[in-house]
């Protein structure tokens, strides 16, 4: 089959949405599927792609944004008008729930009547009255007939699935398809001792990865060093990820006024090999997050056998239990978070407990060839129905 992914980014681009993408699209041409990307140029305010490229089999278009800053996670990418119908294939399977691109995609390959999935990702609650009025007239107006138009619609967990039922929803075209990481890539990552001693403490390592967003809430955890410096005085916060909207300064601001600025690292984005490497010598992840579509650094960690303190909010609740797989923060204060890092660096116990299960639990359910296993047969039956 030929399947045309739309996203509103794709690697060298760093999120989940975009890993994810990249993923599956691997996955599709290991089974002798054909898979073309139709996307952005957006990455970040230095690199410049090409407009056409070949990224290890995978054919990739990408065309420029057209939205002021303040508008730009709604992804309108005009140029998909002009080039959807040279490119669609059997199947077109949309990405970005609030997305223009997405939108436009899934009209069109209806127009041509080429079968759609459609995956959501994360639905984000609003972060402002303003935000609140646009999302909701979003959701009412392209968001329920981008829905209705998709022969497909793939929730990341229950979660999910719940909140697209309240946008509106088919509960019989909805399926559950989780995210999924390469295990082999994790699970025998050797310490590295390097980065260690580039890092200079032999205190334990907290870390955070993804995008550095608002609803990530990484300030918690900031706050949390006060108290996590007098009990671990050598620890440090590592932050790995991009930059979305200028939190780098804010974080850094605050941590200058509680003076622990010399325990908080930022890397930015940085490149797989040193991804491996920051996960090889943490001693917990943290993602303390007000919503969280599915978590797939969440699961990276998990792969890496490290210990995941994390916010049930979103996908995380419906997939971990609390002294089982995770520990489960319930208010992400700076207090809560702090207790938890001291009782999972301090209760060996519990943190072998924690890692053995949390691992088993990703090489049981979430790697990409499962994923891509559920999306093969979504795929054969949306292009049988058309």
């Amino acid at each position: 089959m030929h399947i045309t992914q739309v996203t509103p980014r794709f690697p060298p681009a760093v999120g989940g949405l975009e890993e994810h993408v990249y993923q599956i699209s691997l996955e599709l041409l290991k089974r002798g599927h054909e898979v073309t990307v139709i996307t952005s140029d957006e990455v970040d305010e230095k690199t410049s792609l090409p407009k056409k490229e070949v990224m290890q089999g995978i054919r990739v278009y990408r065309f420029p944004l057209f939205m002021s800053k303040a508008f730009r996670e709604y992804w309108l990418v005009p140029d998909i008008l002009k080039w959807f119908p040279h490119l669609r294939g059997d199947v077109v399977h949309v990405h970005g729930y609030r997305c223009l691109s997405s939108f436009i995609a899934t009209n069109l390959a209806h127009i041509e009547n080429v079968p759609v999935v459609f995956t959501p990702h994360g639905i984000y609650p609003p972060r402002s009255f303003a935000n609140a009025m646009m999302k909701s007239i979003f959701d009412h107006t392209f968001g329920r007939l981008m829905l209705k138009l998709s022969d497909r619609i793939i929730a990341l967990t229950e979660h999910n699935m719940r909140l697209l039922l309240q946008i509106g929803a088919s509960a019989s075209r909805i399926a559950v398809v989780p995210n999924g990481v390469n295990i082999e890539e994790y699970e025998n990552i050797q310490r590295s001792q390097k980065t260690l001693d580039e890092l200079g403490s032999d205190g334990p390592i907290l870390l955070y990865v993804g995008r550095i967003d608002w609803n990530k809430r990484l300030e918690k955890i900031v706050e949390a060093m006060p108290l996590i410096l007098k009990e671990f005085p050598s620890a440090r916060f590592v932050i790995l990820g991009p930059d979305y909207a200028k939190y780098t300064s804010q974080l850094s601001k605050l941590a200058k006024k509680l003076r622990v600025e010399h325990s908080l690292v930022m890397t930015g984005s940085i490149s797989r090999e040193k991804l491996l490497a920051f996960y090889s010598i943490a001693d917990i992840f943290l993602l303390p997050s007000s919503y969280e579509g599915f978590g797939l650094s969440m699961l990276e960690a998990m792969g890496s056998k490290v210990p995941v303190i994390v916010s049930p909010v979103g996908g995380p609740g419906d997939i971990l239990r609390h002294g089982v797989h995770a520990w489960l923060l319930r208010n992400s204060t700076s207090v809560e978070i702090f207790e938890a890092v001291d009782t999972v660096l301090t209760d060996n116990q519990l943190r072998k407990t924690l890692v053995k299960n949390a691992f088993d639990l990703v090489k049981a359910k979430y790697t990409w060839t499962r994923v891509v296993d559920e999306l093969e047969i979504i795929y054969k039956q949306v292009a049988i129905g058309k």
